[in-house]
């Protein structure tokens, strides 16, 4: 399973519903505050990277798409 599906599922299993790989997460209220926090663990576990605190941002975090681009450049992909 590529990185992209692997991120998916974990995004819907926060958002409880399917999302879009480009759907933006925060302005559309699919994860608020608790959810990221939720889903920065997941995303450590599954990936085996740690994310800092100051990472969490919507630059990073507000789609799929975007939260591939972080792991992939976290784990030098």
């Amino acid at each position: 399973m590529d990185i992209a599906s692997r991120v998916k599922l974990l995004v819907e299993e926060i958002a409880f519903r399917s999302v879009e790989i480009d759907e933006p997460l925060y302005t559309s209220n699919l994860i608020d505050s608790m959810g990221t926090v939720d889903l920065a663990m997941m995303l450590e576990d599954e990936f085996g990277i740690k994310i800092d605190t100051r990472d969490i941002i919507e630059s990073n975090f507000d789609s799929i798409n975007k939260l591939v681009n972080y792991i992939k450049s976290r784990i030098g992909e």
